[in-house]
C-alpha cells in the first residue's frame, strides 16, 4: 500500500466507503450512539497492543499501523 490511510480515506479494499476509527475500551452511551451514526467502530474491551486502527463500514475491513504503513489487519 502506497499512501497511509486516515479517518474518511476511501477504503481500498472495496472502494466504496470511507474508513472509521476503531475505539476499544467499555462502550459508554456515547460510544454507542457515535458507532450508530458510522463515525466509530467499537473495537471491544480487549487491547492486545497490535490492534487495528480503522475500519471500514462497508466491507468490515481492518487496517493496522505498521511504522508509516497501514497494513490489512490479518484476522
Amino acid at each position: 500500500m502506497s499512501t497511509t490511510l486516515r479517518k474518511g480515506s476511501t477504503c481500498p479494499t472495496c472502494n466504496k466507503a470511507t474508513l472509521v476509527p476503531i475505539v476499544y475500551g467499555l462502550p459508554t452511551g456515547d460510544t454507542v450512539q457515535e458507532a450508530e451514526l458510522g463515525m466509530i467502530s467499537i473495537g471491544g474491551c480487549v487491547v492486545r497492543g497490535n490492534d487495528p486502527e480503522l475500519e471500514c463500514l462497508g466491507c468490515n475491513e481492518k487496517f493496522m499501523r505498521n511504522g508509516e504503513w497501514v497494513l490489512t489487519y490479518e484476522r
